[in-house]
This record gives C-alpha cells, structure tokens and sequence, in this order.
C-alpha cells in the first residue's frame, strides 16, 4: 500500500496525516497529529523536523502540503498573509530536500475543497462550494470534480470580501473583510477585547480562543452572543452573494469554526433564508471531513503525482480537460506542483 503524507499549514495549527485516500471511499488515516504551526524565517526546516518524528519508521510515496496562500506558475509562493515568511519560496522544491519525497503544494481552500468533493460531503453533487472557516477563510466553487481555481489562481478568497465596510483592519490591508468577523484568531481578539473591558481578566498572558467565544455564546453570555451574530451575518452576506453569482448545487461548510455549528454557522443559515429574495438557495451541508479537510486534500493530491511520469513529477496528461478524473488537484489554473527527491 502506498502512504501518502497531508500536511495542512496554517496560520496557527497544523494537521499532518498519514493514508492511502481512495476517490468516492470514506478515509481512515494510518496516524494524524495536530501541531503548533512552525513560524519564521526557520519554519520549513522545523515543519520538516516535525514530520519526521510523526512519520517515524515509516515511508512515504509522496507529501502533499496546502497551504494558506497563492501559488504562482513557478511554484513560488506569491502570497501568503497568515504565513509570510513563506512568500518567494519555492515551497515544493524547497520541502521535497527536506522531506526526501516529491511534494505537491495546493491553496487551503483547494485542498479541502478537493477532498471534500472527492471523498466528503459533495461527493454527490456536480457543482459543490466548499468553505473552510478557521484562521482564515477560505472557499472553492468545485463543478464535475474539478476545482476552479481562476484564471489567476485567486478564485475562492471569500474572506477577503468587504462586508463591514469601514471596519477592523485585515491583514490584507483592507477594512471589513469577512476575515475580521468570523476568521478564528479575530473572534479570539474581540472577545478578549470585551472580557478585558468588563474588568480585570486572568493576566495579559491567559490565552483566550474563539473556542472560549463559543463557549461563553452557547452559555448565553450576551456579549459573546453579539461577537458572534455579526460574525454570522457577515457569513448570511457573503453567502448571499455566492449563491446569486454562480448559483452553486450545494454549499459545504468546514474548518475548526464551523465546529461550532450553533454559534456561527446555524444562524448564518438562518439569516440567508431571512434575506433570500430571488435566490435558490441549496442546501447548506457540514462537511463530512472536518477540520482535517485540508490535510486530506494535501493527501489527494500527493497521491496524484503517482500519475505523473516516474522520476519528474510532471504531469504529461491532458491538463485543460475538464472532465480529467485527476482535474480536481490538476489544471492550468491549479496549483499543483511537484519536485524530485534528493538524490
């Protein structure tokens, strides 16, 4: 059996896995693990290190690593906001010397949205949107199987959508994105801005989650309950708008946000059938695959280098066809990238 690596980087955790993922089959992983993110200008080489200890004896065919970001033809990371230290590295080269494996890199948002059309909850539909909610937010629009990424690779940056104009900033520098409302390590801020402005809190050094935000909504603490309604009327409206611009058959949501179901995502649901007017709105599904989504897609696509020609990494297949089985991790307009162990 061939093992395949998924290593899901982001911008506070991440999610290694280990398995033999197989298109339309629900996956059981060989060994997962989750981990502090690796940060600076050393990061690839302790993301590397960390790796090897969860591996341990065991080999792998192939890694594949999604990361938070956009990919350029080259390979080279272009932009990366949760993780900037990765920006002008060639990622995939850079982590197959370290890894002694070749690796494939995708988006976040491609690779979960891969693995849960593929093997998830969309896995019955043509035409899915998936939707990662966690330190970023991150979506793709998958048709057939096949990821639109864009002409440009930039298609699916649902977080990066204005939706409280004159807001908090983003780390896009724009004011009011979606991120700034529902994105994990905002959440966290704002409730620790709110608890801090009530009165003395636990020491400046006490850690506080989106989780403790959730936590504090569901016991009906009235402050965290406004954090998070904004945060899911910001959701309502940029949902809104998907579903009137490319009409999707299903929309999925995941990540480590939508955990928390009842919190955020049940009253976004609930805002959009308030506010619908002429929209069909689709059903609106969890995903089946969690937060380990992203992992599960890297996987994926380590396991379709297995298709390229032995020894390049290349694929010399039909790359424009929609209808390719191996489209969803493959087009002209992916991000898919591969390079040659070490030697």
């Amino acid at each position: 059996m061939n093992l395949h690596l998924g290593i899901d980087y982001g911008g506070t955790s991440t999610k290694l896995i280990l398995g033999s993922p197989e298109p339309g089959h629900t996956p059981t992983p060989v060994a997962e693990q989750l981990i502090d993110s690796p940060r600076g200008e050393h990061a690839l080489a302790e993301l590397a290190r960390a790796a090897g200890e969860f591996l341990g004896p065991r080999r792998v065919t192939t890694a594949g690593i999604s990361v938070p970001g956009l990919i350029g033809a080259d390979g080279v990371v272009r932009a990366a906001v949760n993780l900037p230290w990765l920006v002008g590295h060639h990622l995939a080269q850079e982590a197959a010397d370290l890894l002694g494996a070749p690796v494939q890199v995708l988006n976040d948002g491609h690779a979960a949205a891969y693995a849960e059309a593929v093997l998830g909850a969309g896995r019955d539909y043509d035409d899915s949107f998936i939707v990662a909610l966690g330190t970023g937010i991150a979506s793709k629009h998958v048709i057939g199987g096949h990821v639109r990424t864009g002409a440009h690779q930039g298609a699916g940056e649902i977080g990066h959508i204005v939706c409280d104009p004159g807001g908090r900033l983003c780390s896009c520098g724009q004011r009011g994105c979606l991120e700034t409302l529902i994105g994990g390590s905002h959440l966290a801020r704002r409730w620790r801005e709110t608890i801090e402005a009530s009165g003395p809190h636990g020491g400046a050094d006490t850690p506080v989650t989106a989780e403790d935000l959730a936590r504090a909504a569901r016991q009906g603490d009235p402050r965290a309950r406004a954090i998070a309604d904004a945060a899911a009327g910001g959701l309502a409206t940029v949902l809104l708008g998907v579903i009137a611009t490319i009409d999707p058959g299903v929309i999925v949501i995941g990540g480590g946000i939508a955990q928390a179901r009842q919190e955020f995502v049940s009253p976004a649901i609930e805002a959009i059938a308030r506010r619908a007017t002429f929209h069909h709105v689709p059903q609106i599904l969890p995903a089946d695959l969690g937060p380990w989504a992203g992992a599960w897609g890297a996987a994926l696509g380590a396991r379709d280098l297995l298709a390229s020609e032995p020894g390049t990494g290349h694929d010399h297949r039909d790359r424009d066809h929609p209808d390719h089985p191996a489209q969803a991790a493959s087009s002209s307009s992916s991000v898919r990238f591969a390079a040659n162990p070490p030697t």
